[in-house]
C-alpha cells in the first residue's frame, strides 16, 4: 500500500507540526494513577503500563479533547488522514460530536508520566431505549455502514435480529507514533488496550454488548483480531464509498478495507487469560511470551457465518486501492437502481453495487427485437432506461400485446429459471439501456439467495401464467 506524496506547504506543515507537538505533550496521569471506582476495567501499573476502560459520560470534557487530539495526531503520523484537509479545516482534534454517551473507551498509558500509548473504543449509535434491530431498514447506521452501505450484515446469522443498542462498532485503534516502534511500553500498551476492551465486552458489559462490527485492513488490524482469537465474519464483496471532503476519505481512497463482525459469546476467555499471563511477566520475558502467542492460530469460525458459508456475492473482491471515488460512486448508484427493481430489492447496498460489476450494459434502438419467442437463451435483462412491449405470437400467427415494461422492470425470468425457450417477443418501444445478467452469473452469485431466488421464481411463474392465458384464448380453427 502506497499513498501519493504530498507537495510541501510551509504554512500547512507548520500547523501540522504544532498539532503533533501538542499531542506529544498530552499527559493524563489522573486516568492512570487514580482509583476510579466508576471504571469498567482497570489494570494499574502492569510493568509500567496502566489501562482503563471508561464510558464517555465518566470522562471530563478536557480528557475527551486530549484523547481526540491524541487520536488525530496518531492517524496523521500513520498517514491515514489527509494533512491538507486537517489544515484547511484547522482541526485541532477529532470532532467531539462523533462521540456517543454510550461509547466505551480503552486507554493504555505510561503509569509514571500519564502519556497515552494506545487507544481503542466500542462506539455506539443509540442508547438502550432504542429497540430497532440491525435488520430494520429505517434506523441509524453505524459508521461502517455509512461507508459500505445499508443492509451490510443482513446475510449473517444472529446479528440481524439483535437490537442496535446491543451492538457496538469496534475501532479507532491507535498507538503512539511518538515513541520508537519497539519501545517496550508501547508494545505492551498495544496489547493491553484491546485486551481491556475484550475483557470489558465479555465481562461487565456482556449483557449490554452482544456483538461488534467495524472495518479493517486484513494485513494489519485483522492480524490483531486473530492474535486475540476473535472469530470474525469478514465481508469481501463491498464497494466502500465516501465523499472527498469526508474525514475518512484519505484512508478509504488509499487502502483496502473490509467490514467485519463478531459475537461477544465467541470471545474466548482462555485466550484472554493466556495473554493476561504473558503480560504479567516482567520486561523482555513478557515480550517474548507475547511473541510466542502470535504463533498459534485459532481454528474456530465465527458463529455469525451461516452453515453453507457466506453467499458468493459477498466474497467477490472488487478493486479498492487507488480506484477514484467517482468510479465507486457510479457503482453504488447503479446498485441503487438495481435495488429499485423488485427482483433485487432484497440485496444490500454493497451486494447490489458488486452485482453491477458483472452485468453487461447494452443499448437498443426503438423497434429492435431484444429477445424472440422460441429462441433458446437464458439471460435476464433489467431495464435501466426506456420502455419495451412484450408480445406473444399464437400458433396461428396472431400477435398479442401482453405487457409494457419500463425503467426498473425486468424480462427473461422464465428462461433464466427453466433454461427453456423464450415465451414471448420483447421489442423496444423507445431507446433503451439494458443490463444483462447471464444464467451462469445468476447461478453462481444469486441463485442461493433465498429472497432473490424466490422473487425471480414468482415473477417467472406469474409471467408464464399470463402467457399461457393469452395462448389458451386463441380461437380454435375447425379442420
Amino acid at each position: 500500500m502506497t499513498t501519493p506524496p504530498m507537495p510541501p506547504d510551509p504554512e500547512r506543515d507548520a500547523y501540522i507540526s504544532a498539532l503533533l507537538d501538542c499531542a506529544a505533550a498530552i499527559r493524563l496521569p489522573e486516568l492512570f494513577q487514580g482509583d476510579h471506582p466508576d471504571s469498567l476495567w482497570l489494570v494499574r501499573d502492569r510493568h509500567g503500563v496502566s489501562t482503563i476502560v471508561m464510558r464517555t459520560t465518566r470522562l471530563t470534557r478536557e480528557q475527551l479533547v486530549a484523547i481526540m487530539t491524541y487520536r488525530l495526531a496518531q492517524y496523521l503520523m500513520a498517514n491515514q488522514l489527509d494533512a491538507r484537509q486537517i489544515y484547511e479545516h484547522r482541526l485541532q482534534h477529532e470532532p467531539l460530536g462523533a462521540v456517543h454517551p454510550s461509547d466505551l473507551h480503552a486507554i493504555a498509558g505510561d503509569h509514571r508520566t500519564g502519556e497515552i500509548l494506545a487507544y481503542i473504543s466500542l462506539r455506539a449509535t443509540t442508547d438502550g431505549a432504542d429497540r430497532t434491530r440491525i435488520s430494520d431498514a429505517e434506523r441509524v447506521l453505524f459508521p461502517v455502514e455509512e461507508v459500505f452501505g445499508a443492509g451490510l450484515f443482513n446475510r449473517l446469522q444472529v446479528l440481524p435480529e439483535l437490537p442496535c443498542s446491543a451492538v457496538r462498532e469496534l475501532g479507532r485503534f491507535s498507538k503512539s507514533h511518538h515513541r520508537p516502534p519497539l519501545d517496550e511500553l508501547c508494545v505492551r500498551a498495544t496489547v493491553e488496550a484491546p485486551l481491556a476492551i475484550f475483557r470489558t465486552q465479555s465481562g461487565p458489559c456482556r449483557d449490554e454488548v452482544h456483538a461488534a462490527v467495524g472495518d479493517i485492513e486484513e494485513g494489519v488490524a485483522k492480524k490483531n483480531l486473530d492474535f486475540f482469537h476473535i472469530p470474525c465474519a469478514v465481508l469481501h464483496g463491498v464497494v466502500p464509498c465516501v465523499t472527498e471532503d469526508s474525514y475518512g476519505y484519505w484512508n478509504y481512497q488509499h487502502r483496502t478495507r473490509f467490514p467485519f463482525a463478531y459475537l461477544t459469546s465467541d470471545i474466548q476467555a482462555s485466550r484472554l487469560a493466556a495473554i493476561d499471563a504473558a503480560l504479567d511477566r516482567p520486561g523482555k520475558e513478557g515480550i517474548i511470551a507475547l511473541m510466542a502467542l502470535r504463533q498459534g492460530q485459532s481454528e474456530r469460525s465465527s458463529s455469525l457465518i451461516p452453515p453453507r458459508g457466506l453467499p458468493a456475492i459477498d466474497e467477490i473482491r472488487v478493486p479498492q486501492e487507488g480506484v477514484p471515488m467517482a468510479e465507486r460512486r457510479a457503482l453504488v448508484d447503479a446498485g441503487a437502481r438495481l435495488r429499485a427493481a423488485s427482483l433485487f430489492q432484497g440485496l444490500s447496498a454493497s451486494e447490489a453495487a458488486v452485482l453491477g460489476t458483472f452485468l453487461a450494459r447494452t443499448t437498443v434502438a426503438p423497434g429492435e427485437v431484444i429477445i424472440r419467442q422460441g429462441d433458446t437463451s437464458d439471460d435476464l435483462f433489467l431495464i435501466e432506461t426506456g420502455e419495451a412491449d412484450v408480445e406473444v405470437r399464437s400458433p396461428s400467427g396472431r400477435r398479442t400485446l401482453v405487457a409494457m415494461l419500463g425503467t426498473g422492470e425486468s424480462f427473461g425470468e422464465i428462461a433464466l429459471v427453466t433454461g427453456g425457450e423464450r415465451t414471448a417477443d420483447v421489442i423496444a418501444r423507445t431507446p433503451m439501456t439494458l443490463m444483462r445478467l447471464s444464467r451462469d452469473a445468476y447461478a453462481r452469485y444469486l441463485a442461493h439467495l433465498v429472497d432473490v431466488e424466490s422473487q425471480v421464481t414468482r415473477t417467472a411463474l406469474r409471467r408464464a401464467r399470463e402467457t399461457l392465458k393469452v395462448v389458451s384464448t386463441e380461437p380454435r380453427v375447425k379442420p
